[in-house]
C-alpha cells in the first residue's frame, strides 16, 4: 500500500511530524497508451459487442441546434458514419470493444476528435463529445508551463503589494509597470496594474489591464471577474454576463462569482437564473451571505413570488441581524405584507439596488494563499447527463487495470518547489530541487495494486530542498479506485463536468470517519493521527482515464494544529519518445498547507519519463501477503 511522509524538521516550538498518505499527492491515473499495437490488442481479444451511443454537446454540455456527422474510426478497419438525432445522439451497433477515434463534425462547430477505450460491461456505452466553435480561439492542451519569476521581478511586486495595503496607489502602480517591463509576458502583473490603476479610479486603464491579463491567459480568473464587474458597473449587462459565466465555466465559482452572476442576470430582468445563482451563492457563502440573501429575494420578488420572497427576507434579518441590510429586508417585508400588497401594484414596490461585493482590490488587500476549500466552490455540470457512481468507478478501475497490468515501473525527473506564504499572502522565493523518480508497481489484496516509490535509489528525504519533504506522490488516483480502498469512501456522481474542452465525470468523495487505518496519517513521536479527507475526482467520460483531482481536510485537526491541506493535481497525456507510447499521467501537483500557523505552497512536475514493461515469462505475481507501507521519517 502506497504511502506519503511529510517530514517537518524545523517547525515552530521543535516539534518534528511526519505524515503518511495513502492516497498520496500525484497519482497514476488511468494509462492511456494508444499505440497501434494495443490498438489491435483490444480489438481482437473479442470481449464483447456493445451498442455505442455518442452524445454531442457544447462547451456547456447542451446539445447543438443542428445535426453532426459522427465517424468511428478502428485501426481494424472500421469506418462507420452516423448522423445525430434527437438529442444529438448518434447510435452505433455491433461495435467491437476495443480503442477508437471518434471523428464530429457540426455546422459551425470545430472539427472534434476524440479517444474512446470502449470496454464491455453491458449491452449499451454512451459517451460524450464536446464541440468548440469556430470562433473560440485554439487552446493547447498541455501540461501548464508556469511563468518564470526573478528574484528582482519579485521583489517589485512585493513593494508595489505593500503600497497598495497603505493606499499609496501611484507609488504601486510605478512598481507593477518595472515588474511588467520585466515580465511582459506575466499575466499576474498585467492583473495587478489593473487593481492599481481601479483604485486611481482609471477605470478605463483598468479594464485594459485586465484584458491584457486575459489575452495571456485567457482562464486567469481574478481577471474574469475584475473584467465582468467592470462590464456590469458600466451598464454593460450582457457583456458582464458572457465574461462571468466563462469564469464559471473555466475556473468554477464560489459565492461571489455566483453573486455577480445574479446580479447580472437580475439587472438583464432574467429572473429564474438570478434565482438560481443567488440561491447558490447563500448557500456557499454560510456567514458572507448577507448580500447573497437580498439578491435571492430581490430575484423572487420580481417572479411574483412574494411568499418565496418573504420567508427569504425573514431569512436575512434572522441570520445577519447586524448587516446594514437587514434595515432593507424589514421594509420590504412591511411592504409586501398582505394588508399593503395587491396584484395589481406589486410592481411598484421599489426592488433595493444589487449588492455586489467588491473583488477588484480583493487579492491586493487580503490575498488569498490556497484555493477554496472544495465544498465551498463549484463546478458547472450538463443538463440531462446524469451518472452513476459505482458504475463509473468500476469502469475507472478496469481502465487502471488493463494498463498497469502491462508494466512494471516508470522512471522520471522529479522538480519539486517549495514556497513559505506570509500572513499578507506573499510567497517566499522558491526553493527546488531535481529527483531521479522511479515508481514500482505492485499488486495486493486480491485485484487491487499500488505504487512504490523512490527518489535518487532510496526512501532517504535528506535530499529534499526544504524542511517539508514528501514521498509516495503517485498513488493518489490509482488508490482511489482500488477494491481495497473503496470501502472506505462515500462517493457521489455529481454529472458531467467540462475538463479543459473535454467531458469528464465529477464524483465527489469523502472518507469515512470510522474508518480504522486512513488513508492519510501524520505521525508524532510514535502516535499515528488518521485523518479523513474529501474532495473530486474528474473521470473522461470516454476513456475513463483521471484528468483532475482535488482534495482537502474533511475537518481540521486540532491536535496537529493543522488547518489546511488543499492538494489540486493535473493529469494528461505523456509520450515517450523511445517507444512511442503515450500513457496518461500527471503532469503537475500543488499543495497548500497550514501547520501550526505557518503556510507552505509545494508543486511537484515530472518529467523525461521513461518506460518498462513487465516481461512476459516474469509476470509480477500478487505477494504471499499484503505489502506493508514503506517505512516512514520517525520522530526523535
Amino acid at each position: 500500500m502506497a504511502s506519503s511522509t511529510l517530514l517537518a524538521r524545523t517547525l515552530p516550538r521543535r516539534l518534528r511530524l511526519a505524515l503518511l498518505l495513502v492516497l498520496p499527492l500525484f497519482c497514476s491515473p488511468a494509462w492511456a497508451q494508444r499505440t497501434q499495437s494495443s490498438r489491435q490488442q483490444g480489438q481482437s481479444g473479442g470481449q464483447g459487442v456493445v451498442t455505442l451511443r455518442v452524445n454531442v454537446r457544447d462547451a456547456r454540455g447542451v446539445p447543438p441546434d443542428g445535426p453532426a456527422t459522427v465517424q468511428l474510426n478502428s485501426s481494424m478497419g472500421r469506418h462507420d458514419i452516423q448522423t445525430t438525432h434527437d438529442a444529438s445522439i448518434a447510435t452505433f451497433s455491433n461495435v467491437l470493444t476495443g480503442e477508437y477515434d471518434i471523428e464530429v463534425r457540426c455546422l459551425g462547430y470545430k472539427t472534434q476528435t476524440d479517444h474512446l477505450s470502449l470496454s464491455a460491461m453491458g449491452p449499451e456505452f454512451s459517451v460524450y463529445v464536446y464541440i468548440h466553435p469556430d470562433s473560440e480561439p485554439s487552446t493547447e492542451n498541455g501540461p501548464p508551463t508556469g511563468v518564470t519569476v526573478t528574484p528582482k521581478l519579485q521583489s517589485e511586486i512585493e513593494k508595489g503589494l505593500d503600497l497598495m495595503r497603505k493606499k499609496d496607489y501611484e507609488a504601486a502602480k510605478a512598481h507593477f509597470a518595472k515588474a511588467a517591463l520585466m515580465a511582459p509576458g506575466n499575466p499576474d502583473v498585467a492583473y495587478l496594474q489593473g487593481t492599481a490603476d481601479l483604485a486611481l479610479q482609471h477605470t478605463d486603464a483598468a479594464r485594459h489591464d485586465f484584458e491584457h491579463a486575459l489575452s495571456l491567459n485567457p482562464s486567469h480568473e481574478k481577471a474574469l471577474l475584475s473584467l465582468g464587474e467592470l462590464q456590469l458597473r458600466a451598464g454593460e449587462t450582457n457583456s458582464a454576463i458572457a465574461t462571468l459565466e466563462k469564469a464559471y465555466a473555466i475556473n468554477g465559482a464560489g459565492w461571489r462569482t455566483h453573486v455577480f452572476l445574479a446580479a447580472a442576470y437580475l439587472k438583464a430582468e432574467k429572473y429564474p437564473d438570478a434565482e438560481s445563482h443567488a440561491s447558490r451563492a447563500v448557500s456557499l457563502a454560510q456567514d458572507k451571505g448577507a448580500g447573497a440573501t437580498m439578491l435571492l429575494a430581490e430575484a423572487q420578488f420580481a417572479q411574483g413570488k412574494i411568499s418565496d420572497a418573504r420567508r427569504t427576507w425573514e431569512q436575512l434579518i434572522s441570520r445577519f441581524p447586524n448587516d446594514p441590510l437587514t434595515a432593507t429586508a424589514k421594509h420590504k417585508l412591511e411592504q409586501s405584507s398582505p394588508e399593503n400588497i395587491s396584484s395589481a401594484h406589486q410592481s411598484s414596490i421599489a426592488l433595493p439596488a444589487a449588492s455586489m461585493p467588491t473583488l477588484s482590490l480583493l487579492p491586493v488587500a487580503e490575498r488569498p494563499w490556497a484555493p477554496l476549500d472544495t465544498d465551498e466552490k463549484e463546478y458547472p455540470v450538463a443538463p440531462n447527463a446524469s451518472c452513476d457512481a459505482d458504475e463509473v468507478l468500476l469502469r475507472a478501475f478496469h481502465r487502471i487495470k488493463s494498463q498497469l497490468e502491462n508494466f512494471e515501473k516508470f522512471t522520471a525527473t522529479e522538480h519539486i518547489e517549495h514556497q513559505e506564504i506570509d500572513r499578507y499572502g506573499r510567497s517566499s522565493l522558491p526553493r527546488s530541487r531535481d529527483f531521479s523518480y522511479i515508481v514500482f508497481i505492485r499488486p495486493f489484496a486480491g485485484d487491487s495494486m499500488y505504487l512504490e516509490e523512490s527518489r535518487n535509489g532510496s526512501s532517504d528525504l535528506s535530499g529534499f530542498p526544504t524542511s517539508l519533504a514528501t514521498t509516495g506522490l503517485n498513488g493518489l488516483g490509482v488508490s482511489l479506485l482500488q477494491p481495497a480502498f473503496r470501502s472506505s469512501f462515500i462517493y457521489q456522481c455529481q454529472g458531467l463536468a467540462n475538463v479543459r474542452g473535454q467531458p469528464a465525470w465529477q464524483v465527489r468523495f469523502q472518507e469515512k470517519t470510522s474508518n480504522a487505518s486512513g488513508i492519510r496519517r501524520w505521525q508524532r513521536n510514535g502516535t499515528v493521527y488518521n485523518l479523513p479527507v474529501k474532495g473530486r475526482i474528474w473521470l473522461s467520460a470516454n476513456s475513463y482515464d483521471v484528468l483532475r483531482i482535488e482534495t482537502d481536510l474533511a475537518e481540521p485537526d486540532h491536535r496537529l494544529e493543522l488547518t489546511r491541506d488543499h492538494l489540486l493535481v493535473d493529469y494528461g497525456l505523456v509520450t515517450f519518445s523511445t517507444s512511442h507510447t503515450q500513457l496518461w499521467l500527471p503532469w503537475s501537483a500543488e499543495m497548500y498547507m497550514e501547520l501550526h500557523g505557518k503556510r507552505y505552497h509545494h508543486k511537484h512536475f515530472l518529467k523525461d519519463y521513461m518506460l518498462f514493461a513487465v516481461d512476459s515469462s516474469n509476470k509480477i505475481n500478487k505477494p504471499k501477503e499484503d505489502p506493508v507501507p514503506p517505512a516512514t521519517s520517525s520522530a526523535p
